[in-house]
């Protein structure tokens, strides 16, 4: 699936209000069993990606968890040493990207709150693919 282009109604990139807040330009998701697949195109707002481009980042840039506390997840991991990297809301959830100071650069870990809207985002992507027969590999949400 392409989603739209949108920007998140809230950001801070290492505990900076960001004024600018399109930190995805494009997205593209995919799902295999119960895992979701996200192909990003960074936005010009300063954001992990970014960071992760810059020292000529590939690959894997990051793991993604619903999780249903998201203030007690976020809270659990900044006591066992994270880093808040960039940290925003969208009119579907919270997020925040957060690295730890002993793992290897670009080690980065997503904690996305469960709303019920976000898990229903979630639930309608991995139905849509559900029996996918390969046909209509681009489709726009």
């Amino acid at each position: 699936f392409l989603l739209p282009k949108r920007e998140v109604a809230i950001l801070h990139h290492r505990g900076v209000p960001a004024e600018r807040k399109d930190i995805i330009d494009r997205v593209a998701l995919g799902q295999l069993g119960s895992l979701q697949i996200e192909l990003i195109v960074p936005g010009p707002a300063p954001s992990t990606y970014q960071e992760f481009l810059a020292r000529g980042g590939q690959g894997l840039h990051h793991y993604g968890y619903l999780t249903d506390d998201f203030d007690a997840a976020r809270t659990n991991a900044m006591a066992c040493g994270m880093t808040a990297v960039t940290e925003g809301g969208s009119q579907l959830t919270r997020f925040s990207y957060l690295e730890a100071h002993d793992a290897p650069a670009g080690t980065v870990v997503e904690l996305v709150e469960a709303t019920p809207a976000m898990t229903a985002f979630v639930a309608t992507v991995a139905q849509a693919h559900e029996g996918w027969d390969g046909n209509q590999p681009v489709r726009h949400l």
